[in-house]
Protein backbone atom coordinates (compact mmCIF):
# COMPACT_ATOMS: atom_id res chain seq x y z
CA UNK A 1 0.00 0.00 0.00
CA UNK A 2 2.41 2.48 0.66
CA UNK A 3 4.69 1.89 -2.57
CA UNK A 4 1.15 2.98 -4.41
CA UNK A 5 0.12 5.63 -2.04
CA UNK A 6 3.81 7.25 -1.75
CA UNK A 7 3.94 7.58 -5.33
CA UNK A 8 -0.12 8.91 -5.63
CA UNK A 9 0.82 11.65 -3.05
CA UNK A 10 4.02 13.13 -4.72
CA UNK A 11 2.04 13.36 -8.12
CA UNK A 12 -1.62 14.79 -6.31
CA UNK A 13 0.72 17.47 -4.76
CA UNK A 14 3.74 17.84 -6.67
CA UNK A 15 2.31 18.30 -10.02
CA UNK A 16 0.07 21.00 -8.91
CA UNK A 17 2.27 22.93 -7.42
CA UNK A 18 4.74 22.35 -10.64
CA UNK A 19 1.37 23.66 -12.77
CA UNK A 20 0.94 26.84 -10.33
CA UNK A 21 4.35 27.67 -10.72
CA UNK A 22 4.59 27.72 -14.06
CA UNK A 23 0.80 28.92 -14.82
CA UNK A 24 2.25 32.17 -16.55
CA UNK A 25 3.54 29.73 -19.28
CA UNK A 26 1.08 27.37 -19.56
CA UNK A 27 -1.69 30.74 -19.99
CA UNK A 28 0.18 32.50 -21.99
CA UNK A 29 1.53 32.42 -25.41
CA UNK A 30 3.07 35.39 -27.10
CA UNK A 31 3.99 36.04 -30.57
CA UNK A 32 7.11 38.44 -29.96
CA UNK A 33 7.16 40.14 -33.21
CA UNK A 34 6.79 43.93 -32.70
CA UNK A 35 3.69 45.46 -34.50
CA UNK A 36 5.46 47.60 -36.81
CA UNK A 37 6.81 44.24 -38.73
CA UNK A 38 4.08 45.20 -41.15
CA UNK A 39 2.26 41.95 -40.68
CA UNK A 40 -1.37 43.53 -39.66
CA UNK A 41 -3.70 43.81 -42.51
CA UNK A 42 -7.21 45.79 -42.01
CA UNK A 43 -9.03 45.30 -45.29
CA UNK A 44 -10.44 48.55 -47.10
CA UNK A 45 -12.81 51.02 -45.72
CA UNK A 46 -10.85 51.58 -42.46
CA UNK A 47 -7.65 53.89 -41.53
CA UNK A 48 -5.03 52.06 -38.96
CA UNK A 49 -2.45 53.99 -37.43
CA UNK A 50 -0.24 52.00 -34.75
CA UNK A 51 0.08 54.11 -31.26
CA UNK A 52 2.05 54.30 -28.05
CA UNK A 53 -0.01 53.43 -24.83
CA UNK A 54 1.85 54.83 -21.39
CA UNK A 55 1.65 52.74 -18.43
CA UNK A 56 1.61 54.30 -15.16
CA UNK A 57 5.30 52.71 -14.32
CA UNK A 58 6.06 54.64 -17.97
CA UNK A 59 6.50 51.46 -19.75
CA UNK A 60 5.04 51.64 -23.24
CA UNK A 61 2.29 49.07 -25.13
CA UNK A 62 1.74 49.24 -28.86
CA UNK A 63 -1.60 49.59 -30.00
CA UNK A 64 -3.30 50.08 -33.43
CA UNK A 65 -5.86 52.57 -33.17
CA UNK A 66 -8.51 51.43 -36.35
CA UNK A 67 -11.53 54.17 -37.39
CA UNK A 68 -13.82 53.33 -40.08
CA UNK A 69 -13.68 55.66 -43.26
CA UNK A 70 -15.85 58.44 -42.93
CA UNK A 71 -16.56 57.91 -38.92
CA UNK A 72 -18.17 60.75 -37.26
CA UNK A 73 -15.57 62.25 -34.35
CA UNK A 74 -17.37 61.67 -30.57
CA UNK A 75 -18.45 58.49 -31.18
CA UNK A 76 -18.56 55.30 -29.35
CA UNK A 77 -14.58 53.50 -28.87
CA UNK A 78 -14.45 49.62 -28.93
CA UNK A 79 -11.34 48.76 -26.86
CA UNK A 80 -10.19 45.34 -27.49
CA UNK A 81 -8.50 42.86 -25.16
CA UNK A 82 -7.34 39.98 -27.33
CA UNK A 83 -6.85 36.45 -26.27
CA UNK A 84 -3.90 34.28 -24.91
CA UNK A 85 -1.81 33.67 -28.18
CA UNK A 86 -0.63 35.55 -30.81
CA UNK A 87 -0.62 39.47 -30.45
CA UNK A 88 -2.72 42.48 -31.88
CA UNK A 89 -1.15 42.28 -35.55
CA UNK A 90 -3.12 38.86 -35.68
CA UNK A 91 -6.33 40.67 -35.22
CA UNK A 92 -5.98 43.31 -37.62
CA UNK A 93 -8.73 41.36 -40.18
CA UNK A 94 -11.06 40.96 -37.40
CA UNK A 95 -10.70 45.02 -36.16
CA UNK A 96 -11.36 46.05 -39.70
CA UNK A 97 -14.40 43.62 -39.85
CA UNK A 98 -15.75 45.29 -36.30
CA UNK A 99 -14.72 48.91 -37.53
CA UNK A 100 -16.69 48.77 -41.02
CA UNK A 101 -19.69 46.38 -39.20
CA UNK A 102 -20.35 48.47 -36.45
CA UNK A 103 -19.07 52.16 -37.58
CA UNK A 104 -17.20 52.38 -34.27
CA UNK A 105 -13.69 53.28 -33.53
CA UNK A 106 -11.44 50.23 -32.45
CA UNK A 107 -8.04 49.92 -30.67
CA UNK A 108 -6.37 47.51 -29.92
CA UNK A 109 -3.51 47.33 -27.01
CA UNK A 110 -0.67 44.88 -26.46
CA UNK A 111 -0.13 43.04 -23.88
CA UNK A 112 3.10 43.35 -21.82
CA UNK A 113 5.70 40.73 -23.55
CA UNK A 114 3.73 40.36 -26.44
CA UNK A 115 4.92 42.12 -29.97
CA UNK A 116 7.53 44.83 -29.12
CA UNK A 117 6.13 44.96 -26.04
CA UNK A 118 8.67 44.70 -23.17
CA UNK A 119 7.75 42.80 -19.95
CA UNK A 120 6.67 39.63 -18.95
CA UNK A 121 2.50 38.48 -19.27
CA UNK A 122 0.82 37.52 -16.52
CA UNK A 123 -3.03 38.25 -14.83
CA UNK A 124 -1.73 41.65 -13.03
CA UNK A 125 0.60 42.86 -16.27
CA UNK A 126 -2.45 42.24 -18.66
CA UNK A 127 -5.10 44.03 -16.31
CA UNK A 128 -2.74 46.93 -15.89
CA UNK A 129 -2.02 46.92 -19.41
CA UNK A 130 -5.90 47.13 -19.95
CA UNK A 131 -6.24 50.14 -17.63
CA UNK A 132 -3.34 51.82 -19.36
CA UNK A 133 -5.46 51.78 -22.70
CA UNK A 134 -8.84 52.58 -20.99
CA UNK A 135 -6.76 55.31 -19.30
CA UNK A 136 -5.31 56.56 -22.71
CA UNK A 137 -8.86 56.87 -24.75
CA UNK A 138 -9.91 58.57 -21.98
CA UNK A 139 -6.78 61.29 -21.81
CA UNK A 140 -7.95 62.09 -25.21
CA UNK A 141 -11.10 62.83 -24.80
CA UNK A 142 -13.18 59.78 -24.76
CA UNK A 143 -15.88 59.71 -21.84
CA UNK A 144 -16.53 56.42 -20.03
CA UNK A 145 -19.83 56.07 -21.25
CA UNK A 146 -18.57 55.92 -24.68
CA UNK A 147 -15.90 53.43 -24.38
CA UNK A 148 -17.05 49.07 -24.80
CA UNK A 149 -14.59 46.91 -23.61
CA UNK A 150 -14.43 43.62 -25.56
CA UNK A 151 -12.61 40.50 -24.16
CA UNK A 152 -11.53 37.21 -26.81
CA UNK A 153 -10.94 34.38 -23.92
CA UNK A 154 -8.13 35.33 -21.41
CA UNK A 155 -9.17 39.17 -22.36
CA UNK A 156 -12.59 38.75 -21.14
CA UNK A 157 -11.29 38.23 -17.77
CA UNK A 158 -9.09 41.35 -17.99
CA UNK A 159 -11.86 43.27 -19.57
CA UNK A 160 -14.28 42.63 -16.56
CA UNK A 161 -11.53 43.67 -14.12
CA UNK A 162 -10.48 46.85 -15.86
CA UNK A 163 -14.55 47.71 -15.90
CA UNK A 164 -15.06 46.31 -11.90
CA UNK A 165 -12.53 49.85 -11.77
CA UNK A 166 -13.18 51.79 -14.62
CA UNK A 167 -17.09 51.73 -15.33
CA UNK A 168 -17.10 51.80 -19.24
CA UNK A 169 -20.52 51.93 -21.07
CA UNK A 170 -20.50 47.78 -21.77
CA UNK A 171 -18.91 44.82 -22.12
CA UNK A 172 -18.95 41.60 -24.37
CA UNK A 173 -17.41 38.91 -23.30
CA UNK A 174 -16.54 35.49 -25.95
CA UNK A 175 -15.16 32.73 -24.87
CA UNK A 176 -14.66 33.08 -21.88
CA UNK A 177 -14.44 31.47 -18.34
CA UNK A 178 -15.92 32.17 -15.25
CA UNK A 179 -12.63 32.06 -13.08
CA UNK A 180 -8.79 30.58 -13.52
CA UNK A 181 -9.85 27.62 -10.86
CA UNK A 182 -12.98 26.31 -12.11
CA UNK A 183 -11.59 25.80 -15.87
CA UNK A 184 -8.18 23.98 -13.80
CA UNK A 185 -11.22 21.95 -12.44
CA UNK A 186 -12.20 21.23 -15.78
CA UNK A 187 -8.78 20.42 -16.94
CA UNK A 188 -7.73 18.75 -14.21
CA UNK A 189 -10.72 16.85 -12.05
CA UNK A 190 -8.19 14.48 -10.65
CA UNK A 191 -5.78 17.53 -9.26
CA UNK A 192 -8.21 19.01 -6.78
CA UNK A 193 -5.22 20.70 -5.55
CA UNK A 194 -4.17 22.72 -8.99
CA UNK A 195 -7.57 24.44 -8.53
CA UNK A 196 -7.22 25.59 -4.67
CA UNK A 197 -4.04 26.55 -5.48
CA UNK A 198 -5.20 29.03 -8.22
CA UNK A 199 -8.36 30.04 -6.50
CA UNK A 200 -8.79 33.80 -6.33
CA UNK A 201 -6.84 34.40 -9.68
CA UNK A 202 -9.16 35.34 -13.14
CA UNK A 203 -12.08 35.84 -10.84
CA UNK A 204 -14.70 37.10 -13.37
CA UNK A 205 -17.64 35.76 -11.87
CA UNK A 206 -16.74 38.57 -9.30
CA UNK A 207 -16.00 40.86 -11.54
CA UNK A 208 -18.79 40.64 -12.93
CA UNK A 209 -20.93 41.64 -10.17
CA UNK A 210 -18.31 44.05 -9.16
CA UNK A 211 -18.88 45.81 -12.49
CA UNK A 212 -22.41 46.62 -12.08
CA UNK A 213 -23.14 47.70 -15.93
CA UNK A 214 -24.21 45.17 -18.58
CA UNK A 215 -22.62 42.57 -20.22
CA UNK A 216 -23.21 40.11 -23.35
CA UNK A 217 -21.64 36.97 -22.92
CA UNK A 218 -20.96 35.19 -26.28
CA UNK A 219 -19.84 31.73 -26.68
CA UNK A 220 -19.93 28.65 -29.22
CA UNK A 221 -21.80 25.97 -28.04
CA UNK A 222 -19.00 23.32 -28.92
CA UNK A 223 -15.49 25.26 -28.03
CA UNK A 224 -13.58 22.51 -27.22
CA UNK A 225 -10.97 24.67 -25.25
CA UNK A 226 -13.68 26.49 -22.89
CA UNK A 227 -16.59 24.41 -21.92
CA UNK A 228 -20.00 26.07 -22.71
CA UNK A 229 -21.14 25.47 -18.94
CA UNK A 230 -18.41 28.54 -18.00
CA UNK A 231 -20.05 30.99 -19.93
CA UNK A 232 -23.32 30.03 -18.45
CA UNK A 233 -21.76 30.55 -14.79
CA UNK A 234 -20.73 33.70 -16.00
CA UNK A 235 -23.95 35.46 -17.23
CA UNK A 236 -25.81 33.44 -14.20
CA UNK A 237 -23.27 35.78 -12.24
CA UNK A 238 -24.15 38.91 -14.16
CA UNK A 239 -27.91 38.68 -13.47
CA UNK A 240 -30.10 40.70 -15.14
CA UNK A 241 -27.73 42.65 -16.61
CA UNK A 242 -25.75 40.01 -18.48
CA UNK A 243 -27.11 38.22 -21.57
CA UNK A 244 -25.63 35.19 -22.55
CA UNK A 245 -25.48 34.75 -26.95
CA UNK A 246 -24.96 30.73 -27.57
CA UNK A 247 -23.57 30.58 -30.93
CA UNK A 248 -25.02 27.12 -31.94
CA UNK A 249 -22.26 24.24 -33.43
CA UNK A 250 -19.16 27.16 -33.30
Amino acid sequence: MLLLLVPLLVLEAGLPAALYLARNRLLFFPDRTPAEAGRAWFGEGVEAALVAVRRRDGRALEAFDVRPAGAAPGGPVLLYLHGNAGCIADRGPLAGMLARGTGMRVFLVGYSGYGGNAGSPSEAEAVEDGRAAFDHLAASGVPAGRIFLYGESIGGAVALAVAAERRPAGVVVQSSFSSLSSMALRVYPWLPLAALLVRGEFRSVDRIREYGGPVLVVHGTRDSIVPLAEAEALAAAGGERATLLRVEGA
